[in-house]
């Protein structure tokens, strides 16, 4: 019997994009306008020289990214809008618009979508993005959100993913594990009544994004950069990939929150490396530059912490070796959330 079509599951997410990248024409993908096309945080248009537009979408779907049984409306709101904030401030960019677009069953109170919106104009009014419109649809399986958001830069300066050199220092912003560690909370798992719990939670269902952070970066000139959605394990291999080089990161350098620790001293470093959807910035550094980064940061009222470093490419390609912790060196496997893995 022979062989049917490939599916959207055997080729999984990522290698899906790849795939569809090269579907398009090369007119329909690439251009000197746009300076960052598919496979970024964000694409970056620049319309004029000097000028750079920075787009990006993300859809939030119903029993895949939100249960709500576990989240109220205004925190699915922020939420909504927050991961995409955090794909602009990936790319040291200033939001300015985002659109919103619905997928609703039709019998939700017409209160709860005011709370999303609440949400949602609460943070778009302190980051100053303008919500400017959208679309709503009938989604009669469940409910999804799909927000665009557009940003700009500063003399058309953008972090990406593929500028980290040998000799770099890899870092992270804030702690490691506390949304994985508030969805397990929200799950069931550890004790939802300790003190710290309600924190952890809050990571999960309300991140931040740096938006000051990222614009810091660029000026000091950080040469790649992404957000920790899919966990440290599963971004920092697309930053090597894109960099072409390799990193050792110190185990025992890794910014965990002490509650993470507390309620999950089993599984806080899977959390921690595994988890995902911190909303934190992992970058790269010069390392003669580290001054430089660690003033800014602080001047911005954010935290970053050095985890290791860049070393060049092995002949088979980019490595990731861990150490640290009591333990020799050994190489991670990259370990990104596939929408698709496991799917059937």
């Amino acid at each position: 019997m022979g062989q049917g079509p490939r599916t959207v599951r055997e080729a999984g997410e990522f290698g899906l994009i790849a795939e569809l990248a090269v579907a398009l024409p090369e007119a329909a993908r690439a251009g000197p306008e746009l300076g960052i096309g598919i496979g970024d945080d964000a694409a970056v248009w620049t319309p004029s020289p000097g000028e750079a537009v920075v787009v990006t979408t993300d859809s939030l779907v119903e029993g895949i990214h939100f249960r709500l049984d576990w989240t109220d409306w205004l925190s699915l709101g922020h939420k909504a809008l927050a991961v995409n904030l955090s794909d602009l401030a990936a790319m040291g960019a200033v939001p300015r618009i985002a659109t919103v677009s619905l997928g609703l069953r039709g019998d939700e109170p017409v209160e709860d979508l005011r709370n999303l919106y609440r949400g949602l104009g609460a943070l778009a009014a302190r980051t100053g993005t303008r919500i400017a419109g959208g679309d709503i649809v009938r989604s009669p399986h469940g409910r999804a959100l799909h927000v665009t958001a557009l940003g700009e830069t500063r003399g058309g300066r953008v972090l990406r993913r593929d500028g980290a050199r040998s000799g770099d220092v890899v870092a992270v912003s804030g702690t490691l594990g506390a949304s994985a560690a508030g969805m397990a909370l929200l799950a069931g798992e550890g004790d939802r009544r300790a003190a710290t719990a309600d924190v952890l939670v809050a990571a999960h269902l309300r991140p931040e994004p740096r938006l000051a952070l990222g614009r810091s970066l660029v000026e000091v000139g950080a040469s790649a950069a992404m957000d920790l959605s899919d966990g440290l394990y599963g971004d920092l291999p697309k930053i090597l990939a894109a960099s072409r080089v390799s990193a050792r990161i110190d185990l025992g350098r890794l910014p965990v929150a002490a509650a993470v620790r507390a309620l999950f001293p089993e599984r806080w470093l899977d959390l921690a490396t595994r988890g995902g959807e911190d909303y934190e910035l992992l970058f790269t550094v010069p390392s003669t530059r580290w001054d430089e980064v660690d003033k800014a940061t602080r001047d911005v009222g954010s935290t970053v912490t050095a985890i290791g470093e860049v070393v060049p490419a092995t002949a088979a390609g980019p490595r990731m070796v861990v150490f640290g912790l009591g333990g020799g060196e050994r190489e991670i496997a990259p370990g990104a959330f596939d929408h698709f893995e496991g799917d059937g």
